[in-house]
């Protein structure tokens, strides 16, 4: 009855093999992030939203051994890496540059991942940086109307609303909906989308 959202074949759990091959302290390599996919990958019969989850899942799992250069040499602090699902794959990065006190958003197409380069580290990648929080973006349940089943103040259980998107961040999973004006997250078991 819940909200419950993947459906996919989960990559096998707990690091893959090669993940683990480098030597301690050492930058291990660098895939492109078309790459990095694919093996994360390995033994998944589907690539759809379910697997983006997870690999953002892994990721974030791994945060302090994952770089993406290009967003290092802007700079750019607090960076949240979304895979954003709206009938494409994107990857977007957000974050602020302090010293023009700045938001900024970067992105890149999925046609771009194989050209972009993320770094694997054995060890934390820099102890003074700040891991990336890694996220999700699900626009394919946009539009799908949901009950809730326990209130989500202001709103009451039992009402309808409209679900925007299935985002996860870090670790955790949550629908944003909308209902009577009122833009809420709410937690995949306090929904039936029946």
């Amino acid at each position: 009855m819940g909200g419950d959202p993947d459906g996919a074949t989960p990559p096998p759990a707990g690091p893959p093999a090669w993940w683990s091959v480098a030597a301690a302290g050492e930058r291990w390599t660098t895939l492109s992030l078309a790459e990095l996919i694919q093996r994360l990958g390995e033994g998944v019969d589907r690539f759809d939203e379910g697997f983006a989850r997870e690999v953002a899942r892994a990721l974030h799992e791994r945060a302090a051994h994952v770089r993406v250069p290009a967003v290092d040499r802007l700079g750019v602090e607090d960076v949240v890496a979304t895979l954003s699902m709206d009938r494409a794959m994107r990857l977007v990065v957000t974050g602020h540059l302090p010293d023009v006190r700045a938001q900024v958003t970067l992105r890149w197409d999925e046609a771009d991942f194989p050209t972009l380069p993320v770094e694997l580290f054995a060890d934390p990648a820099d102890p003074a940086s700040a891991p990336y929080t890694f996220a999700t973006l699900d626009f394919s349940v946009r539009g799908k109307k949901a009950t809730l089943l326990a209130p989500a103040p202001p709103l009451p259980a039992g009402q309808t609303v409209t679900v925007r998107t299935l985002a996860t961040i870090g670790d955790r999973t949550e629908y944003r909906v909308t209902g009577f004006g009122v833009e809420l997250s709410v937690p995949p078991e306090a929904l039936d989308l029946t």
